[in-house]
């Protein structure tokens, strides 16, 4: 059973579009003293309709990196907005998902190495012999090669959305586009609850990871 997502919404009515925006959770994009807000859903252990020891599995399991794995439900929203918004995490605990505004930029890179993979900020091939790599000094078929797609990072905003809250003075249109946004963002939250909640039928198990360390230590001078 859905637990974010409300009764289908009305688009036909301006009154029914108005209300449902007018009435959804909001909380702070950022912290409370940034005074900006957002649509958001709170995801907070008790508010999942939880058993005692569903509660008692789910305090382990978010131990772990769950984002690690609950990210990629994210990822498919920002694809489904065409990168215009995502979900941030928020909350002292975290208990808060927030809807915010984004945007596709460029990182500014053109090539990479073949061999290192370094990028550069230049593009190359424009005459013989100008892809030597700046690192490892690659060139030729080892060296630098343009981006076929230039990659490209998500910008995210901190500002809030529809603070203003003056729905009656949108259009028809204003109002379903922001209700059908409004709610994909719900239905993105329910799906993060439902992978969370499958993730309480996991076994949460502790493993040691050793990490390579750097250190200075004497030894004997071979010179002669």
């Amino acid at each position: 059973m859905s637990h974010f997502q409300k009764k289908k919404i009305d688009r036909r009515s301006k009154e029914a579009m108005i209300r449902f925006l007018d009435d959804h959770y909001r909380y702070d994009t950022m912290r409370s003293w940034n005074a900006s807000t957002s649509y958001a859903q709170c995801i907070k252990l008790h508010t999942l309709g939880l058993t005692h020891e569903q509660i008692m599995k789910a305090y382990d399991v978010i131990q772990t990196d769950i984002w690690d794995e609950l990210d990629v439900l994210i990822q498919d929203f920002v694809i489904e907005m065409d990168g215009a918004y995502t979900i941030g995490i928020n909350g002292r605990s975290g208990g808060y998902l927030v809807l915010l505004s984004c945007e596709w930029t460029s990182t500014g890179y053109k090539s990479y190495c073949r061999t290192c993979s370094r990028r550069n900020y230049m593009s190359c091939g424009n005459t013989a012999g100008d892809n030597a790599c700046g690192v490892c000094r690659a060139t030729g078929d080892k060296g630098r090669v343009n981006y076929a797609t230039p990659p490209r990072q998500l910008s995210v905003s901190s500002a809030g959305i529809d603070e203003e809250r003056d729905y009656e003075t949108w259009s028809m249109e204003q109002l379903r586009a922001r209700v059908k946004v409004v709610d994909a963002f719900d239905s993105a939250c329910d799906d993060i609850r439902l992978a969370f909640l499958a993730m309480l039928d996991l076994d949460v198990v502790e493993e040691t990871i050793m990490v390579p360390q750097k250190r200075f230590v004497l030894q004997a001078s071979h010179a002669l």
